[in-house]
């Protein structure tokens, strides 16, 4: 088990960017082995709460609170997968690097496309998913996630 090392970001605990509060999500990695590529690693991300306010954030980047959090996943998570790394850890990752969509990344290569850059499970509710603090604001920032689950006759 390996712990991410202390989040030395800092921001003011009420923040607002577009005139929405400021939030963070906590995240659990599983690093995997590179089958078709030998010696390359690969984390595979699993949000367990999405959008916390960022008033709580002294409380989950707590080496204690990561390692509660970090034994309960490994505990409880399933995978049959035979390229796990036997390394895990916990990251809290803040709004604005979380919904990040290829659009903004690429701009104008990547014009309207509103899906996320990086999966840290923004668009499916995976194994670890605990809690959405804000599920208004996730479907304002990641309209993927509403035509899922309309898809899926869950709205």
């Amino acid at each position: 088990m390996h712990t991410m090392k202390t989040n030395t970001m800092n921001k003011a605990k009420k923040v607002k960017l577009n005139d929405v509060d400021y939030t963070f999500n906590v995240c659990y990695l599983r690093e995997y082995m590179d089958p078709e590529h030998e010696g390359d690693f690969f984390y595979a991300y699993e949000t367990i709460y999405r959008n916390v306010p960022y008033k709580f954030k002294d409380k989950f980047n707590t080496k204690s609170m990561k390692m509660k959090i970090l034994k309960h996943c490994d505990w409880n998570y399933k995978d049959p997968a035979t390229n796990f790394a036997n390394s895990t850890r916990i990251e809290l990752i803040d709004q604005d690097e979380y919904y990040k969509t290829y659009e903004q990344v690429f701009g104008d290569v990547a014009k309207d496309d509103k899906h996320m850059f990086n999966d840290y499970g923004q668009s499916y509710d995976r194994q670890s998913f605990r809690k959405d603090f804000n599920p208004e604001l996730t479907y304002k920032l990641n309209p993927i996630k509403r035509k899922i689950e309309k898809a899926k006759g869950l709205h």
